[in-house]
């Protein structure tokens, strides 16, 4: 199991005892919790490396068993909230990009933690860069050569843990996310010849495909076309409501549970793809995490 490397680890480090350590954190114990904090957050963003992240979608999280709770919630600016355990791995390791599947073979080859801090045994905050680029699609790895198309994308988070180390919830953002995606494909989201290529072409085929039979959300390709056009398009800082870049990324999803993901693409949105209220749903942390203020150390 992944969480008891991370721990084998920490005791070659010298950082905790052969029989543990009791985890009402003391000053004494601050660099133990620290570092296993660490060692989660760093686990969960390299497990997003390619071909990491397709072994773990494909093994439905068994392969990072620990890192994350069976009850893990939590909310990721732009895109939307997400509760339970197979929620939050396809966030962190199914949207990850597949060399196979993405633009010009792109995929992350390198995740590096550039700020970090943990204060107490079950909070924590991290700054990472994940690096993106084309990969090779069977051993991942920047291909040689490509280096002047590297891309870093850079997120921000909150954690809180168990008592055991894994994650229970998260907070965190993407910043400049249109930026970066107009960066890496070429193409203006707001020009509306891309926007009716984009649906035409690519997200209306693609939920086609994926979504058949009771998961079949339009009655063909072109209705599709004709109930997305009508919709705003969007764009990637602002996903998260009816409309198209939603879509777009919620699509990759389907393939994993389309039972559970289809229903996101299609003219309702299910659930997900819906336009929200700004005052409420980015704020609705005790609904969300069941507490008001997930992200302050506990007094235990």
């Amino acid at each position: 199991m992944l969480f008891t490397k991370i721990t084998v680890l920490l005791r070659v480090l010298g950082l905790v005892g052969a029989h543990g350590i009791g985890w009402n954190a003391t000053s004494s114990q601050h660099s133990y919790y620290a570092a296993r904090n660490l060692a989660t957050v760093q686990a969960i963003y390299d497990n997003t490396v390619y071909p990491n992240n397709a072994a773990v979608v494909q093994s439905q999280g068994h392969s990072v068993s620990g890192l994350f709770a069976g009850a893990a919630s939590g909310r990721i600016s732009p895109l939307g909230n997400f509760t339970g355990f197979l929620d939050s791995i396809e966030y962190f390791f199914g949207l990850a990009p597949l060399p196979q599947a993405s633009f010009a073979g792109l995929g992350f080859f390198r995740a590096e933690v550039v700020a970090f801090s943990s204060e107490c045994a079950d909070v924590a905050s991290s700054v990472v860069y994940l690096y993106v680029g084309p990969v090779n699609n069977v051993t991942g790895g920047l291909l040689p050569g490509a280096e002047a198309q590297v891309s870093i994308l850079k997120q921000v988070a909150f954690w809180r843990f168990s008592a055991s180390g894994a994650v229970l919830n998260y907070e965190a953002w993407i910043p400049t996310l249109e930026l970066w995606n107009r960066l890496i494909t070429g193409q203006d989201n707001q020009d509306p010849v891309v926007q009716k290529a984009q649906i035409s072409r690519a997200l209306c085929p693609a939920i086609q495909q994926n979504c058949a039979g009771h998961n079949q959300q339009y009655t063909n390709v072109d209705d599709c076309i004709e109930q997305l056009s009508k919709k705003t398009f969007g764009n990637f800082d602002e996903l998260w409501g009816d409309n198209v870049v939603c879509r777009q990324v919620h699509v990759l999803l389907t393939r994993l549970r389309p039972d559970v993901h289809c229903p996101h693409v299609g003219p309702t949105g299910g659930g997900k793809c819906v336009n929200i209220d700004y005052r409420v749903d980015y704020f609705d942390d005790e609904k969300l995490y069941g507490t008001a203020k997930p992200f302050l150390c506990s007094r235990r």
